[in-house]
């Protein structure tokens, strides 16, 4: 019952700060430096407005972190075949996020959460899989000096939602600090389908 007041207030509190400030405008997340939050699924709900992922990551053995994930709306999910089984508690995945700029976090607007709240722009599923999550963000923002080539490669060959973000309106924005240039320059060249 708590976390469904818990929801609730989060759901109320999104609401307001829309009517206030453009609900949900990709202006209020900082797109220039992704985080990589990785922790175990304890709620999935697909719900409007936006569906919502609450993860608990663990630090130092004992710590536990929660993040709120938001992505899409539910119709989006309807339309690429995502249903409520998508993600089960007990998952452990990973998440490319974009924070809430400074002056939208220390509003205070979600202080009433045990969490810290992020817009998911790509999943790494249990399987290793990529995942396109939310539209707002650069998508090689998301990736890592580690990552491997052929799974970037794969994941936007696949996923034409995946694509169009890749090669969408922010492709020509500078890469974060933390992307690696030539992995993300290889990745372009293998493209089954390269960005126009």
């Amino acid at each position: 019952m708590k976390t469904l007041a818990t929801w609730t207030v989060t759901i109320a509190a999104l609401v307001v700060a829309g009517q206030l400030e453009a609900h949900h405008s990709i202006s209020m997340f900082d797109l220039a430096n992704p985080i990589w939050v990785k922790g175990t699924v304890v709620r999935y709900e697909p719900i409007p407005p936006h569906a919502l992922i609450t993860l608990e990551q663990r630090k130092d053995g004992e710590h536990v972190q929660r993040w709120f994930v938001e992505g899409p709306p539910p119709e989006s999910l309807k339309r690429r075949g995502t249903g409520p089984e998508f993600l089960k508690v007990g998952d452990i995945i990973e998440t490319c996020a974009f924070a809430l700029k400074g002056e939208f976090a220390d509003r205070g607007l979600l202080a009433h959460i045990d969490g810290s709240f992020v817009h998911g722009h790509v999943l790494v599923m249990p399987d290793g899989q990529l995942h396109t999550w939310g539209s707002y963000g650069k998508m090689d923002n998301c990736v890592r000096p580690n990552d491997r080539l052929e799974t970037w490669v794969d994941f936007l060959n696949r996923d034409e939602s995946a694509r169009r973000l890749w090669c969408g309106r922010f492709a020509g924005m500078p890469l974060s600090a933390s992307a690696p240039k030539s992995l993300v320059d290889e990745i372009n060249k293998q493209m089954a389908k390269p960005c126009d």
